[in-house]
């Protein structure tokens, strides 16, 4: 039988906490600098308002069109939007909302990504070279550039140790899912999706993801794919509704309601060790 895994990577194979710390360092001193306060009070804030975003993760979230369409708490890039609007606000900084969002989406946030370094999840490299036996692909809202060379250097770690090689994945990355991008004129899942303990929907009209997902999966039945991600409502929400297996890689900031949803589904599998990938996909 051949089956089809599908992988999100930046932090589904990735510390997406160590890659970004040099991105939001980053980030709050420009804040600092466009505030015109010191350092040291932007950081204060920046911590508070972090808490804030991590104690109700429902109410915060990336926002799509007016649209939450992944949750702010699970790295720190998403955190970083509403925690720079905390901090706008706080300091009376740049009311209008159209140059703010143009300053920190597309200037502030474009510009620190470029400082994030590589880190990788324990046992990432033992858990993708596991997955050569299957149909594997890689599919990333990134660049492909940037993932390959993260899986460059995960395979020159597994040639150096002589314990497997990834020069087979090199080239079965797609990047540019949009994986954001929610689209009600696409009616072919219901629009929403209900979780216990998430006062508003997941929205699960996904159409540029879909296609992806439909390429590499071509006639295969459904119940023959396994989508691997780190944020369900982003990577994963649409793959269970059109029926795939899906295998949600927590981290300590996933969303309580997001691992007890998984848990119970009987599509559903959480892992927290990525070697237990392998696993899933052989059941």
């Amino acid at each position: 039988m051949r089956r089809l895994v599908i992988l999100d990577f930046d932090g589904t194979m990735t510390d997406a906490e160590a890659e970004g710390r040099p991105f939001r360092e980053g980030y709050l001193e420009d804040l600092a600098a466009l505030t015109g306060r010191a350092l040291p009070e932007v950081l204060g804030m920046a911590e508070r308002f972090e808490a804030e975003v991590l104690a109700d993760p429902q109410q915060y979230g990336w926002l799509w069109k007016g649209s939450i369409v992944a949750p702010a708490c699970v790295d720190p890039y998403l955190r970083m939007m509403p925690v720079a609007r905390k901090i706008l606000d706080a300091c009376g900084a740049i009311s209008n909302e159209a140059d703010r969002s143009r300053l920190l989406e597309d200037v502030l946030f474009k510009y620190n990504y470029r400082k994030t370094v590589r880190a990788f999840r324990p046992h990432a490299a033992e858990a993708l070279a596991a997955l050569e036996p299957f149909d594997t692909w890689v599919v990333t809202n990134a660049h492909v550039e940037p993932v390959k060379a993260k899986i460059a250097e995960l395979e020159s770690q597994l040639s150096a140790a002589g314990s497997g090689s990834l020069a087979w994945l090199l080239e079965k990355v797609r990047g540019r899912a949009q994986k954001q991008v929610v689209d009600d004129s696409f009616d072919a899942v219901p629009r929403e999706l209900l979780l216990p303990g998430l006062s508003r929907s997941v929205l699960a009209r996904r159409p540029h993801y879909r296609a992806l997902l439909d390429e590499l999966r071509g006639k295969l039945p459904w119940e023959q794919v396994t989508v691997v991600g780190d944020i369900f409502e982003l990577d994963l929400s649409l793959p269970l509704m059109l029926g795939a297996h899906v295998v949600l890689a927590a981290n300590r900031f996933t969303p309580d309601y997001e691992r007890a949803f998984v848990k119970a589904h009987p599509r559903g599998h959480l892992v927290e060790d990525l070697r237990a990938i392998r696993e899933v996909v052989m059941r």
